[in-house]
């Protein structure tokens, strides 16, 4: 039997004596399935084993569904009463909708970010990308993906607003399940020199263009998301019609041996 996607990784796993309910618990069982889906250990679809996720977690029954609730109104996890927990498929449609919400709020806290920036803000920024840029060209492809998802956030949450930041931490979440690459795939999209153009027109404290570059970083990445899923249909729909003709052939060859 294959191992749970949610072993794969100390990162979360509960130390000696943790509470086993509670927010404490509850926030373990989000944490193991957030990171399942952005290293895309789990696909969209999957279903979610309640006996794994207490393992991985620690947490009791009660927990697991009180996690698994705020993941599905995070839009992470569909309930079905009859199906239990599974990980959310986004339509090319939601995919879409996702990005364009995304660009709303983030052109709101690009511009204040710029009009608001002082010299320690651009000293931070400048040397984020410069970690993001040195993780890329050494390989470190985990960490080099974590650090572009965490450059958004970082944006909002220097532009001070928890509310918009928490509400672009959910979209981003959200972002592996647009697309079916396996996380052995070498990503095309590195948005990296993006993000540097983007911290120089907020240093210079030019909102206006910093929210254009990253609009139009975000349409790029959309764009190579969507182009992602749709190579993985195409390649599930061959192995399908390969599987059918292969038991098609099959069959042909039994009738052929009837006397």
């Amino acid at each position: 039997m294959a191992a749970s996607p949610f072993f794969r990784s100390a990162r979360y796993r509960p130390p000696a004596g943790a509470a086993m309910s509670g927010p404490e618990a509850e926030q373990r069982v989000v944490q193991v399935i957030v990171e399942a889906i952005m290293h895309h250990r789990v696909a969209p679809g999957a279903r979610l084993i309640e006996r794994e996720l207490a393992i991985a977690s620690g947490a009791r029954r009660s927990a697991i569904r009180n996690g698994l609730m705020r993941l599905a109104h995070a839009g992470l996890v569909e309930l079905s009463p009859n199906k239990g927990a599974s990980i959310a498929m986004c339509s090319p449609d939601e995919a879409r909708q996702i990005f364009d919400a995304r660009i709303v709020i983030e052109t709101a806290t690009v511009e204040k970010l710029a009009g608001t920036i002082g010299e320690t803000e651009r000293a931070r920024l400048r040397s984020f990308v410069e970690d993001e840029r040195n993780a890329y060209e050494e390989g470190r492809m985990e960490e080099a993906r974590h650090l572009s998802r965490r450059f958004h956030l970082l944006l909002a949450e220097m532009a001070g607003n928890d509310v918009l930041t928490g509400v672009i931490r959910d979209l981003i979440n959200r972002q592996p399940l647009l697309s079916w690459s396996r996380p052995d795939t070498e990503p095309r999209f590195c948005g990296n020199h993006a993000h540097s153009e983007i911290v120089e027109a907020i240093a210079s404290g030019d909102g206006e263009r910093a929210a254009r570059l990253n609009m139009e970083h975000l349409r790029a990445l959309e764009r190579e998301l969507v182009a992602d899923r749709a190579a993985a249909m195409q390649a599930f729909r061959s192995v399908q019609a390969n599987a059918a003709s292969g038991e098609s052939a099959q069959r042909e060859d039994g009738d052929a041996g009837i006397d």
